[in-house]
């Protein structure tokens, strides 16, 4: 999406500032002049590139869902024989994309749709405990996204303190849970 100085092309400058569009007034008082204004372009400019309001939310979605996704994929690849470690490290790679990009956590939170990791945890807790019953594995599922989600939250919030051994301290949980402590 960038041109060829490697500056974000315009459609990309208004996905970003759609994401802190939203993040300030809501899908409900999204403004297409704000977004445009916020760009420097003028208030057609959006129409150019994207079909609607509506078009412009569901690409800011598809936006910040393709930056986590590479995350996490590279995250799955490189622990590919370890679901355990994977799952640990991407709930953890989760918690510090949230902190390098605090305007996507409110975004991805707004639908049950775009919450990161709810087609994770479970398959990869089944087969780091293929053992266990479905109802332990939900119970297990539930305490891990809780981890994660209210870490970021905590953390970006500053109620834990940012740095290795907040991190440390929710790894550490998440494999307590894993491991049924």
């Amino acid at each position: 999406m960038q041109n060829e100085l490697g500056t974000p092309s315009v459609r990309e400058q208004l996905i970003i500032a759609g994401i802190e569009e939203l993040e300030a007034h809501g899908i409900a008082d999204f403004s297409l002049r704000r977004v445009a204004a916020a760009c420097n372009v003028s208030c057609a400019a959006p129409y150019k590139h994207f079909e609607s309001k509506e078009n412009l939310i569901d690409e800011i979605f598809k936006y910040i869902g393709t930056q986590l996704d590479l995350l996490l994929e590279q995250v799955a690849e490189i622990f590919e024989s370890d679901p355990k470690k994977q799952l640990v490290e991407s709930g953890i790679a989760y918690i510090r994309f949230c902190l390098a990009n605090p305007h996507f956590r409110a975004i991805m939170t707004l639908s049950e749709d775009t919450l990161p990791l709810k087609n994770t945890v479970k398959p990869l807790l089944t087969l780091c405990l293929p053992h266990i019953s479905p109802r332990e594995i939900t119970r297990r599922e539930l305490l891990i996204r809780s981890l994660i989600y209210g870490g970021a939250v905590m953390l970006e919030s500053g109620e834990l303190k940012e740095g290795d051994e907040a991190v440390a301290d929710i790894k550490q949980s998440i494999l307590r849970t894993i491991d049924g402590y």
